[in-house]
């Protein structure tokens, strides 16, 4: 019988990398709440699976090939994406691949919408793929390298080069960040691209970075905390949501 579990597991093992679609590296792309929140015209909602972590979040893993200059996405042949696969990581992907949007979702069609683009792509099984995208994001710790170099969400201005010094110093290599509209003009930090080695458990040197990164010298690190998020359920398609984020003043900014 055990022999039996392991030719199947074998089996598995290589159907899966038959399928597999051949790429240069991972982007991992890391995404600030609090920006996005910030700028998002219908505010934020707790998620129906409840609240998420108030530190970046996973927005996803993309497979890369340099020949094409794009990432490859809905590869044929792919296992059609089981929600119920990721029982054995609820937790961690709950909090930390967070659909915020307004009215609240479940994250079932985020996680579907990954896997359909990328996962399948990539040779691993569908928990794999996403065990390897939430242990890389812990391995990042992008908070926390920010806060060694006292970086932190609190409205001020700080600037984009010390910002990838920070996560350089940690991970031994350079992040692309990606800002977006800010308060009083400013442009804020919204997401980090760290690239990835194909074992899917290796940060590396970025080959390339996309070109639409932009950020300017210096940018907000807008606050994000779970209290900011809208905990009213929607009564209809068009119901309206509340921001809670803070009125900010411009000498938050200085």
């Amino acid at each position: 019988m055990a022999r039996r579990t392991i030719v199947l597991g074998l089996i598995l093992g290589l159907l899966a990398a038959a399928n597999a679609v051949p790429f240069d590296f991972y982007y991992l792309i890391l995404m600030w709440p609090g920006a996005y929140c910030e700028d998002s015209d219908n505010g934020c909602c707790v998620p129906k699976y409840g609240y998420p972590a108030e530190d970046f979040f996973v927005k996803s893993l993309q497979t890369f090939d340099l020949s094409i200059n794009k990432p490859i996405v809905r590869c044929r042949n792919g296992k059609p994406f089981e929600a119920n696969k990721l029982d054995k990581i609820e937790n961690s992907i709950n909090h930390y691949w967070s659909n915020l949007k307004c009215p609240p979702t479940d994250g079932v069609n985020t996680w579907k919408s990954a896997w359909n683009s990328y996962g399948v792509c990539s040779g691993l099984e569908q928990l794999d793929y996403f065990k390897a995208a939430l242990n890389l994001r812990k391995q990042a710790d992008i908070l926390g390298a920010l806060a060694e170099q006292d970086i932190k969400p609190d409205y001020k201005l700080y600037s984009t080069e010390k910002i990838r010094r920070a996560v350089e110093q940690k991970l031994g290599v350079a992040p692309g960040l990606q800002c977006r509209d800010g308060p009083f003009g400013q442009k804020q930090l919204y997401q980090v691209y760290l690239c990835v080695d194909t074992d899917a458990r290796t940060f590396i040197k970025c080959p390339k970075l996309p070109a639409t990164l932009s950020c300017p010298a210096s940018v907000v690190f807008h606050p994000f905390y779970t209290w900011m998020l809208n905990s009213t359920a929607a009564s209809g398609a068009g119901a309206a949501f509340e921001s809670k984020l803070l009125l900010l003043t411009e000498t938050m900014l200085k």
